[in-house]
């Protein structure tokens, strides 16, 4: 199995801190765009997922902040400055702005706006594109937490867009514990404040029917948004507590849940509870490397996930081409994705990196160690050359860079795969001295 250049991964873990940090409170950017009549500055505390300004001709327009990809760039920020400790205040005061803007996003004192304030400004080509009048003043209480994103400057998002998605306050609470954890001087009561916030939504509509992390309709509950529900509930119980045990049962009517989600063809867990037997996502093994436990139910080295992860790779084996003679596929969203004709993700590919590297350190095992060796070896032979910001995609057939050319949460990703890596590396190395 192929072996990544260390050389290469530390010139590609500063690129990505450095990528991460041009995304985040983008106060030098700005996005017009024309169709819409519209002028959008990022304000501090934002995270775009993409830096880049598309139109969809035919890169994507990412210029937004997406509560889930904020999230997971959150919680690779203490990564970040490991990589680049020259940006460590930047990063500080970053999390102090960010916990300020989520704060003001999901102020249940705030009310929607009226009227789309796009309306009159909007070229008669894109207002079929525009969010209902209705949607955006039923906007008020605990509806902003069911948004999927907003625009940049904190304004609540003018276009027609996937609605209510529940991963994103689950995994903002799970993120800014890890990083107190990380960096409890930053525990201010701004910060407890959130994770309050967030929990007490998270408690209030944990297993309902909702948009999935891929904001594909219709709703549903996929095992991916129960899954960092849970995780959240899990980690507010310790750091909150729980006196009227109210997480703890939410906790266990998940726990219950993703036992209708199990996947007799595969031993896995299904997509979501109401998809069809044999229908997996990578979403799902995403959501257990969040978690990253070692024991209980959803443990990264159980055997339920390793069914899902493994059946996952035999699909995605079978349907990329440039996956023929490879030790170890690259790896998707699910088997049916059409989105930019359905390509290999970074973020899914490096999470199945990470998830094994992880497991190698827990176990030991050596198998587990190559795999994720060679997953970061793929990376490397298709990332663009020097190092440099991470695409969302890469081609089926050539490997060439996809959709995004610039995901914010590809770099992300990267900062955790690395650090997984060093923390198998350590672990290993240990277990050998200790044998001999």
């Amino acid at each position: 199995m192929g072996t990544p250049d260390p050389g290469w991964i530390a010139a590609q873990c500063v690129a990505s801190a450095q990528a991460m940090r041009n995304a985040c409170s983008a106060t030098h950017l700005s996005r017009h765009r024309a169709g819409f009549g519209w002028t959008v500055r990022p304000v501090a505390g934002s995270v775009l997922a993409s830096a880049r300004v598309a139109n969809w001709n035919p890169e994507p327009d990412y210029f937004h902040h997406w509560i889930r990809d904020s999230a997971i760039v959150l919680r690779a920020v203490p990564l970040a400055i490991a990589a680049d400790p020259a940006a460590r205040s930047f990063w500080l005061r970053f999390i102090g702005d960010f916990i300020g803007f989520s704060l003001s996003i999901t102020d249940p004192g705030r009310n929607g706006p009226a009227v789309n304030p796009l309306r009159g400004s909007t070229l008669p080509s894109h207002s079929r594109f525009l969010r209902p009048d209705a949607e955006l003043a039923a906007l008020h209480g605990d509806a902003w937490q069911g948004e999927p994103r907003v625009a940049p400057d904190g304004s609540p998002d003018p276009e027609n867009w996937s609605r209510p998605q529940d991963d994103g306050p689950a995994l903002r609470a799970s993120a800014l514990m890890s990083v107190l954890a990380d960096l409890p001087d930053l525990a201010l009561p701004s910060a407890e404040a959130l994770i309050a916030r967030d929990l007490a939504h998270v408690l209030r509509i944990a297993g309902r029917a909702c948009i999935g992390p891929w904001e594909e309709a219709p709703p549903r509950r996929s095992t991916f948004t129960l899954l960092v529900a849970w995780d959240a509930l899990d980690r507010g119980i310790v750091r909150l507590g729980d006196p009227g045990g109210l997480m703890l049962a939410a906790a266990r009517r998940i726990e219950a849940l993703m036992v209708q989600a199990e996947d007799p063809e595969t031993g896995g867990w299904r997509e979501s509870i109401e998809a069809p037997n044999g229908v997996l996502d990578s979403a799902t093994c995403l959501a257990l490397l969040n978690a990253r436990r070692v024991d209980g139910p959803f443990a990264m080295t159980g055997q339920r996930a390793h069914a899902t992860a493994a059946a996952l790779e035999r699909e995605f084996a079978r349907l990329y081409p440039i996956n023929r003679g490879r030790d170890v596929p690259a790896i998707g969203r699910w088997g049916g994705d059409a989105y930019f004709d359905g390509n290999p993700w970074y973020p899914t590919t490096l999470g199945f990196a990470e998830l094994h590297y992880r497991i190698a350190a827990e176990t030991g095992d050596p198998a587990a160690f190559a795999k994720a060796e060679a997953w970061l070896h793929l990376i490397q032979r298709v990332a663009p050359r020097p190092a440099g910001p991470l695409p969302e995609q890469f081609d089926r057939v050539t490997g060439s860079p996809a959709s995004c050319l610039d995901l914010t949460w590809s770099a992300a990703a990267f900062l955790e795969a690395a650090a997984a890596r060093e923390t198998a590396v350590r672990a290993m190395a240990g277990a050998e001295a200790r044998g001999r």
